[in-house]
């Protein structure tokens, strides 16, 4: 019988391939699943967080969450993206995670944005942040204490906070929900109970969107 086996697959080798192939889709497909079964334990973290910004209405019934990090090319390059679609969908409540991964200049920004949030309120951080998504050039302390001044914050001295326990915790929390994610890279987006890992077009998130509405 064995002998027989192994002639009928010597035979015909695309048999292993198929099986092959149906255990990689039943494993993506656990894996999908599994990832759908975090976001939902992780909800009330992901949309409901009063430390993270966001933009648009406390109960629109399409969530966005991006994490990003100030330093992130891509991240930069879907703030654009990101703006036209909140602009054109009143619909949707979008929330912004700072995940800086990108060295000490992008952990440095974060903090100037998490104190920003907390002291100043979302207004001014929505500005800082827009325009720090906005700009080119590597983060230092003067380059970032300019634009905070420029965009109306109230804060003196940014120095005294940036180790206290409320702004670090935020970066902490971050951090935990990402590694429960198995979120690496940034920008990474959570719509709905779905991961979207790396750059999305204007295209490609209204498709989403859309789709979401259907399901409604």
């Amino acid at each position: 019988m064995n002998k027989l086996i192994k002639n009928f697959i010597l035979d015909n080798p695309e048999i292993i391939i198929e099986a092959f192939e149906i255990y990689q889709k039943k494993q993506s497909l656990n894996a999908i699943k599994k990832e759908k079964e975090i976001i939902k334990s992780l909800g009330n973290e992901l949309y409901n967080d009063p430390t993270s910004y966001f933009y648009g209405n406390q109960n629109n019934e399409i969530k966005i969450v991006e994490f990003i990090d100030y330093n992130c090319g891509y991240c930069k390059k879907n703030h654009e993206v990101i703006m036209n679609i909140l602009n054109e969908n009143n619909d949707i409540k979008y929330i912004i995670k700072e995940l800086p991964i990108l060295g000490e200049s992008s952990l440095l920004a974060s903090k100037f944005a998490i104190i920003i949030y907390l002291v100043d309120g979302p207004k001014i951080y929505e500005k800082f942040y827009d325009s720090l998504m906005r700009y080119n050039s590597q983060f230092n302390f003067e380059i970032l204490n300019k634009i905070a001044k420029k965009v109306g914050s109230s804060i003196k001295d940014f120095n005294s906070q940036f180790n206290e326990d409320k702004v670090n915790n935020v970066i902490l929390k971050n951090l935990t929900l990402a590694d429960k994610l198995s979120i690496e890279g940034t920008p990474t987006f959570i719509i709905e109970d779905n991961v979207f890992r790396g750059f999305i077009s204007y295209d490609q998130l209204q498709e989403i969107i859309e789709n979401i509405r259907k399901k409604k």
